[in-house]
């Protein structure tokens, strides 16, 4: 039996790995004398709902220190709730605590509320004051959380009201979104809310080429077959750390070699595959970066595919002396785990995705404008035309014009248009 899946979160603790400092953040978060709440930040994929669903698990919590008779895991997922309201929040809430808290003797109390037409903040203490009155402290797990600060059902009383549970009456949150709380707020008045300044930032990132080696150990420990040290390496250079692409790239090896392949053909297999897979998720990173991150993600690219020298290697000095926004686009770029940084050495964070973005970018044979065309475009956005632009940009998708332009258009960036050239030239 292949050891390894992907698509759905992991919700066996036996099969989660990793995660240790961050689990000890939140816990010592939640043990402090305030139960202190903590946010948590990661990319698609990246692994919130697994992380959240291990620590919500009673077991595991208890293991961590977090007995049942002191910490009440309520775990609320709202992937998909773009209607959802405050009432059907806190009935959603209620029917979830109904079911998890260890003191039965509250289940009346909360299922009377769970009732009720409406709810305001007096209701809402007195239940939640009862848990405290009992020792316990009420940990909401709210995934997707962005599905509440986007949404224009939820005004400012509404985080004022959790705000005030999460300080005076025993509630300690843990919402999980996909970029910070306060730029994930449907207007200026929420983000101005002092709803956020309750929280400490746990950010996710891809595991690290040693995480990931071992978690491919724990995961084949059981079985006859294993992985080469160059075939971790592989899945280590395709997957970039992300455990979602670390599974599917394991999961294809793998089956591969139930097959019975191996040597090249294995490794074609597998990163064909992967590719196939991975396109979609690829598609949805691209899509979330701004025009500015992708100029950034391309200008590595490109920095890449030319000759080494002191210039080319894509240090901070090297891409703030090409363009200074990449500076602070790494930052962001950084935090999302789209690009890593090994040696003050910067780069995309895997070698499927940098071919994923070549063949987004290229136009398809026959679809290419005319050179015409292009020097029309550029003169029509004053922009400087050089011999270098006018021939490089009819080969790639019109619609990518503005980001290329953006490092084409300058002859004394010489060196962007030479890595467009070989960027062009590595996809014929």
């Amino acid at each position: 039996m292949n050891p390894f899946t992907f698509g759905n979160p992991i919700k066996n603790p036996a099969r989660f790995f990793g995660r240790g400092d961050d689990i000890r953040q939140i816990v010592n978060r939640l043990q402090s004398g305030a139960h202190e709440s903590t946010s948590i930040i990661g990319e698609r994929r990246i692994g919130k709902t697994s992380l959240l669903s291990n620590l919500s698990d009673p077991r595991v919590a208890a293991g961590l220190g977090l007995s049942p008779e002191q910490f009440c895991m309520v775990y609320v997922d709202f992937q998909g709730l773009t209607d959802i309201t405050p009432h059907r929040f806190w009935q959603r809430i209620f029917k979830k605590m109904s079911s998890s808290i260890c003191d039965r003797s509250l289940v009346p109390i909360i299922d009377k509320l769970s009732l009720q037409d409406e709810f305001d903040l007096f209701d809402l203490e007195d239940v939640f004051q009862e848990v405290a009155g009992k020792g316990m402290t009420t940990v909401l797990f709210m995934d997707e959380f962005e599905y509440v600060t986007q949404n224009i059902n939820f005004k400012s009383d509404f985080f004022g009201a959790l705000r005030a549970l999460a300080i005076h009456h025993g509630v300690a949150l843990v919402p999980a979104t996909r970029r910070e709380l306060v730029d994930l707020c449907h207007s200026n008045e929420i983000k101005g809310s002092p709803f956020f300044n309750i929280f400490a930032n746990v950010v996710l990132r891809p595991f690290n080429q040693v995480e990931v080696n071992e978690m491919l150990d724990e995961y084949l420990k059981d079985g006859e077959r294993d992985f080469s040290l160059d075939e971790k390496d592989f899945i280590w250079k395709i997957s970039g750390g992300y455990p979602f692409f670390v599974q599917m790239a394991g999961y294809y090896l793998f089956d591969g070699k139930i097959q019975e392949k191996n040597g090249n053909e294995l490794n074609d297999f597998m990163e064909s595959q992967f590719e196939q897979q991975a396109d979609s998720h690829f598609t949805y990173l691209w899509s979330h970066c701004t025009d500015s991150e992708r100029i950034t993600l391309l200008i590595l690219l490109t920095l890449r595919l030319q000759k080494a020298s002191k210039r080319t290697i894509p240090t901070l000095e090297n891409l703030a002396s090409v363009r200074a926004r990449t500076v602070q686009d790494l930052v962001s770029l950084r935090k999302r785990g789209l690009v890593i940084e090994k040696n003050k050495i910067f780069s995309i964070f895997s070698s499927s995705f940098e071919k994923w973005i070549q063949h987004e970018i290229l136009a398809a044979p026959g679809e290419e404008e005319t050179q015409t065309s292009a020097e029309d475009w550029l003169k029509a956005g004053g922009q400087k035309t050089t011999k270098e632009a006018t021939s490089v940009l009819p080969r790639f998708r019109k619609k990518y014009w503005p980001i290329l332009g953006e490092f084409l258009q300058d002859a004394t960036m010489k060196i962007m248009v030479d890595g467009a050239v070989g960027l062009l030239y590595t996809m014929m």
